[in-house]
């Protein structure tokens, strides 16, 4: 981390800068992140715009008015990195076989935004979602081809300080970074930080398969202890449940692919099992506090929020009002669902995609996943559990759905890593024998 930081000390300025503007300056802070990632462009500091597209989308996930002006930074800002890339042809060739795989989706997503009755919202989520599948991959791309290992690990450490910044300001500042008594890291809310650790577990963990010896086992600690104790600390069901299940089925296809799909199938046998008898789980390792185990059942008012969007999709399971309609549909009837105990949009990933895009878009959309996924099904053992574990998750929220959030941006970069030959294949001369400060695996012994 301290090489990090000494290595990047105007990257670190420039940034600071950003927010400092955004907080004091009003307006000003959407000429200011042109004019530098203009900069950052010109000195072919690729992996410097990612960086910063990660820290805006942070932001822009923050309940606080005091990272506000992020909400309409970002939108700047995915438009500058598209205008870069097109710009420059080395960024932006190959097109990336990611944006080939998900433009059924987006084709069937077009078609319902001009039907849409708030087509001004589609369009800009359409078009800002196949802006991310477009660009997104290149970028990580290009930052492997121009640094190598160093490339990777600066983006991850990067992610890293994030989540340490976090910590700070729970002692500093802790009004900005709690909800309702639990801990938030730089995010709106505890359960959208324990998404994004839990990404970022899996970004880490893949990136070890990619590239060994990546970090050190001093280096991992860091790391892993970061996202650990952010996840504890936020108390997320969801995040906890899938980190584990993501490791559980890493280890078995460490072993076999084979083996990891039987797994797999054993588990969907044994969880309506596992599901009637989870609370007499927590009961007996006594966590049934931490858990909120009062809320369990009802998922803190999901089953309404999924009753609704189901009884809403009946009504017409091949259409859809385009992307965007869930979210304004829930706001209509947020008065009479805050009644019947839920606030807050679908979450639900299916439900979402399927009342902004039919059936035909949501299918669209899992099976292209599965077959990006698929691609390294034998060469990267978290691969495919990395699958699992976003599936599994955005079963549980929607944000998945969102294009311009600091959690689809991590699915993506997975999908980039785990699909796209050109990156483990830059990687090949890296992967050298493990010694004996560095670990052959990525994930630490604990795990």
């Amino acid at each position: 981390m301290r090489e990090f930081l000494t290595n990047n000390r105007t990257f670190l300025f420039f940034t600071l800068f950003w927010v400092l503007a955004g907080m004091f300056a009003g307006p000003v802070v959407y000429a200011v992140v042109p004019f530098v990632l203009y900069y950052f462009f010109q000195r072919k500091w690729i992996a410097e715009i990612l960086m910063g597209f990660i820290l805006m989308l942070v932001l822009s996930d923050s309940r606080s008015y005091t990272f506000g002006f992020a909400q309409n930074a970002k939108n700047v800002y995915i438009v500058m990195m598209a205008l870069f890339y097109f710009m420059d042809s080395n960024l932006s060739t190959p097109l990336n076989r990611i944006f080939k795989t998900f433009i059924p989706f987006l084709l069937v997503a077009a078609m319902f935004m001009v039907t849409s009755d708030y087509i001004s919202t589609s369009v800009q989520k359409t078009v800002s979602y196949g802006l991310l599948l477009l660009v997104v991959p290149n970028y990580f791309l290009q930052t492997i081809r121009d640094e190598g290992k160093e490339g990777l690990r600066k983006f991850l450490w990067w992610i890293t300080l994030l989540l340490l910044i976090g910590f700070v300001m729970r002692f500093v500042m802790p009004g900005y970074v709690t909800l309702a008594g639990r801990y938030t890291g730089l995010m709106g809310n505890p359960n959208g930080l324990g998404l994004f650790c839990l990404l970022f577990f899996m970004v880490v963990t893949v990136a070890g398969d990619v590239v060994k010896n990546l970090f050190s086992r001093r280096e991992l600690i860091i790391i892993y202890g970061a996202i650990i104790l952010s996840v504890i600390l936020c108390g997320s069901r969801n995040a906890i449940f899938t980190i584990l299940l993501f490791l559980f089925f890493r280890q078995f296809y460490k072993l076999s692919p084979f083996i990891g799909f039987i797994m797999f199938v054993v588990v969907l046998f044994v969880y309506q099992y596992i599901n009637n008898n989870i609370e007499g789980i927590i009961y007996a390792l006594d966590l049934q506090e931490y858990f909120r185990i009062d809320t369990l059942r009802s998922g803190s008012g999901r089953l309404v929020a999924w009753e609704f969007g189901w009884s809403k999709i009946q009504e017409g399971v091949f259409s859809g009002g385009g992307i965007g309609y869930t979210e304004i549909l829930y706001k209509q009837n947020y008065e009479m669902l805050s009644i019947m105990g839920h606030q807050g949009n679908a979450h639900n990933s299916y439900i979402t995609f399927w009342l902004d895009t039919g059936i035909v878009g949501v299918l669209a959309y899992v099976i292209g996943m599965i077959v990006t996924f698929l691609r390294s099904a034998g060469s990267i053992p978290g691969a495919i559990p990395a699958m699992y574990g976003i599936l599994f998750s955005a079963f549980f929220e929607s944000w998945l759905t969102a294009s311009l959030n600091p959690l689809t941006i991590q699915a993506v970069i997975i999908m980039t890593m785990v699909s796209i030959p050109e990156v483990r294949e830059l990687f090949v001369t890296e992967n050298t024998e493990p010694n004996d400060e560095i670990e052959e695996s990525v994930i630490p012994a604990v795990s």
